[in-house]
Formats: C-alpha cells, sequence, structure tokens
C-alpha cells in the first residue's frame, strides 16, 4: 500500500507546477487585456459617396474572391481615405469626440479625387493611389487631402498619441483606398497579378462625410456629412473677399471687456508686422492674444533664435505654463514647427518695438478655465493701467 501511495504521489506532483504555470499565463492574459481596453485605436476617414462606395465594394469582392482573403468585406467598414490613426485612453473618449467635431467644421465642402492606378506596401497591402501629377485640377485634391492630415494631427496630437504606422504622419503622409489588406505572401503575389476591368474604370471618387471610428473591432462612433458647394467660382471669389480675419471668442471677449473701459482700437491691422489682434493707435501699442499650445508658451529653446538688443527670447517666454507640452509622437516635426513659430513670434514683435510701438502679449492661459470672466477683466484691468502709464516697459506678458 505504502508502494502504492507513493507511486501516486509521484504521478500527482507534476501537477502542481502546471497549474501555476496555467494561472500564470491567465493573469498574463487578463492585463494585457486589461491594458488593451484603457487605450484603443480610432481613426478620422473620409467617406465616400454611394455611388463611388459600390464601385469600390465591387473590387472588394473580386479581390476577395480571388485571393480568397475577405478582411475587407467582413470587417463592414465603408470605402474610405484614413486621415490619421491614435491612440485614446477610455477616460479621453469624450474629448475625443469635441476634437472630431471641432476638425469636421473645418473640412468643409465635399470634393473629388482621381485614381492614378494600383499600387501596394509593405507586401500586405494593395490599394488605390491617388493622382498627384500634370493639371492644377489633379494636383488640388492631392493638396487639400495633405493639408486636412496636418490639420488634424494639428488637432489631435496635443491630445492623443499617434497610432496606425508612419504613413498617416504629415510627413510620411500617403492618401491611398486599400483595396486588400493583412495578405499572406502568396494571396499578395496573386492580388498583384490579378487585372480587373472594373479597376480601371475606377477613374475617381467623390467624399460626402467625415468619419470617427475605433479600429479594431470595427465600430464608427460619429459621423459628419460634408455640404455642397452650390456657389459660382465668380461668387465664391467674392464671398472669400468679404470676409475680414476675426478673432476667436478669447480675443473677443477680451475686446469687449477693453471696450467697456473706454478703450478705443482698431483690430488684426494688417499694416504692421504680425497683425496684432488689438492695436491702440492713441497709445502706440498692441496686443498679441496667444494661444500657448501653437506659439510654445513656456517653451525653452536650446539656442537663441534671434539676436537682438531690443528683445531677448527669454523674456517673451519667461511665464510658466502648464497648458502647453512637447508632443512625444513626431518630436522633430514638431520642433521645427515650433521652432518657426517661435522666430517668427520674436521677429514680429523685434520689428514692433524697433518701430516704436509697445508690445503686450495675453496667454491663453492666464484668461482661460475656473473663474474665466474674472480672470480676463482682471487682464484687461492690467492692460489699462500699462496703457496709461507714459514711461510703462514697453514690453509686457499677461
Amino acid at each position: 500500500m505504502r508502494g502504492a501511495n507513493r507511486a501516486e504521489r509521484l504521478v500527482r506532483k507534476p501537477i502542481f507546477p502546471l497549474v501555476i504555470l496555467c494561472y500564470t499565463e491567465c493573469m498574463k492574459k487578463r492585463a494585457s487585456e486589461k491594458s488593451e481596453k484603457m487605450s484603443e485605436t480610432y481613426a478620422v476617414s473620409l467617406l465616400f459617396d454611394e455611388s463611388s462606395s459600390e464601385e469600390i465594394r465591387v473590387v472588394w469582392r473580386k479581390y476577395a474572391e480571388a485571393t480568397e482573403n475577405a478582411v475587407l468585406v467582413e470587417q463592414n467598414a465603408p470605402p474610405h481615405i484614413t486621415l490619421g490613426m491614435f491612440r485614446v485612453e477610455s477616460e479621453k473618449q469624450d474629448r475625443l469626440k469635441v476634437l472630431f467635431e471641432d476638425f469636421a467644421k473645418r473640412v468643409g465642402t465635399t470634393f473629388a479625387v482621381d485614381f492614378s492606378g494600383i499600387d501596394s506596401f509593405k507586401g500586405k497591402v494593395i490599394f488605390l493611389s491617388i493622382k498627384n501629377a500634370g493639371s492644377d485640377a489633379e494636383s488640388a485634391s492631392f493638396s487639400r487631402l495633405k493639408e486636412l492630415n496636418l490639420r488634424l494631427h494639428e488637432i489631435f496630437l496635443p491630445q492623443f498619441e499617434a497610432g496606425g504606422n508612419r504613413n498617416y504622419l504629415p510627413e510620411n503622409f500617403f492618401p491611398h483606398v486599400a483595396l486588400a489588406v493583412k495578405l499572406s505572401s502568396e494571396q499578395f503575389e496573386k492580388g498583384l497579378s490579378l487585372d480587373f476591368p472594373e479597376v480601371a474604370e475606377l477613374g475617381s471618387g467623390k467624399f460626402s462625410a467625415l468619419s470617427l471610428a475605433r479600429c479594431h473591432p470595427y465600430e464608427e462612433i460619429a459621423r459628419t456629412s460634408l455640404s455642397h458647394d452650390a456657389l459660382t467660382s465668380f461668387q465664391r471669389h467674392a464671398n472669400m473677399a468679404a470676409i475680414h480675419s476675426t478673432g476667436g471668442k478669447l480675443e473677443t471677449s477680451l475686446r469687449s471687456e477693453l471696450f467697456r473701459f473706454g478703450f478705443r482700437f482698431r483690430k488684426n491691422d494688417r499694416r504692421l508686422s504680425g497683425s496684432p489682434d488689438i492695436v491702440f493707435p492713441h497709445y502706440r501699442a498692441v496686443i498679441f492674444v496667444n494661444g500657448c499650445f501653437w506659439h510654445a508658451h513656456g517653451w525653452k529653446s536650446e539656442e537663441s533664435l534671434i539676436e537682438s538688443g531690443v528683445l531677448d527670447e527669454d523674456i517673451l517666454y519667461s511665464l510658466r505654463c502648464e497648458k502647453f507640452r512637447m508632443p512625444k509622437t513626431n518630436p522633430d516635426f514638431w520642433l521645427a514647427k515650433f521652432t518657426r513659430n517661435r522666430a517668427r513670434d520674436l521677429r514680429d514683435i523685434k520689428k514692433l518695438l524697433e518701430e516704436g510701438w509697445r508690445v503686450g502679449v495675453v496667454w491663453e492661459c492666464s484668461i482661460t478655465g475656473r473663474g474665466r470672466r474674472e480672470k480676463i477683466r482682471s487682464t484687461a484691468e492690467k492692460i489699462s493701467l500699462w496703457l496709461e502709464e507714459e514711461y510703462s516697459v514697453r514690453f509686457r506678458e499677461f
């Protein structure tokens, strides 16, 4: 009996390490799933109109049947061109929708693109490329896609990390319409060898909407229809000529408060360097209302951008700011952009000071947040005192 019990224990003994191993793997899987739920990838895309979409879907089905790869058909995503992909934490999803609505207002009217033919990359994707050569009409749509991609990243990257691959980043953006994705080597070779007449007929496509969607699994979160431009070229030119540069809500609120204080001023005077937001000719003074992110408030560059006895860079950027942070994604792009913005700001202020103007800069962070109305009133009071003091400092931050 003792021998039997001993044999039984020997048989059972290896089970315990297996149990521990299974438990460990299970916990790792749960941790991984939890991590994935905390941050998901979302895409902002231009959707084609019904006619263009159906033509592209026909090609999708042809490739799916010939390559035995139906990923695009099965994911239920409409035909589109992706403008950008971003990793978003669950607690920031509400902010994601707000920024998407803000960007959607900037897209404007519908427009069409011309396709130049079939192309591929990474040995896994076959796509329709966008024509970008020849006449102005052909290159205009491609340029518009590039511009929208840049504007999207300017709005989203301060809040979210870039997702997807590098082809969606502004410096690498390559607009395309996917026809077959996630192909094996065999499927890829088979797909490239195909010659469908339906593909040749895909000469162009027109966009009808902008979409915000979760990528894996695909789920559309929001959609905004693009407006139709019914104006003639002459009407559009007349309308654009009648549009003058106007300030945002912060500038408008500050101007209103200064007006109540009895000050009269000009707005966005293009005759002056940098087109200052508020100009007080009587006091020979100007005010710039600067957004903290785009003007890199609080960021110290490694080298002085302008050598000037009138203005030193450290003076302009002496106030600390928590609203600005350098994006972690694509740092070279943002470093170059902020450096250009910084150089332009300093150049404009330097010229104004040399021409005898006093210059004030109101930073976004000083008049936003809790108690916004009181902050704007307080800033207006400070500007009032600065203007009335005949021998006040020539440059002042608020």
